[in-house]
């Protein structure tokens, strides 16, 4: 296991969590192209060193890499990772534990 910061985004907030938000309604995209109301509690955003497919494993729970965003860098060595729920399961910025399995990786 490694350690990464939490975050989490809900686009229908619209500001930050939605790169297009027209008439109250997030009509973007992830940066993997797909739309980011099919992934609901799957995808998480990484840093982009991080491929698309990349696998993260918190709290025995499997997301996959899908998305970017201008805050989700590495803070130091610690990646921000950030999870596509309406609530999250952390507090905002705290150190947790994750898996990382690279994408393509076989295990």
């Amino acid at each position: 296991t490694v350690q990464a910061r939490y975050s989490h985004y809900w686009p229908p907030l619209g500001g930050v969590n939605c790169g297009r938000f027209v008439g109250g309604v997030c009509i973007s995209k992830m940066a993997s192209n797909k739309p980011w109301a099919d992934y609901i509690g799957e995808a998480v955003a990484c840093p982009k060193e991080m491929a698309f497919g990349t696998l993260i494993v918190l709290d025995g729970r499997v997301w996959t890499c899908m998305d970017r965003g201008s805050m989700i860098v590495y803070d130091g060595e610690i990646p921000w990772v950030d999870f596509l729920v309406e609530t999250g399961t952390h507090q905002y910025g705290e150190i947790i534990e994750v898996q990382i399995i690279p994408a393509g990786d076989v295990r």
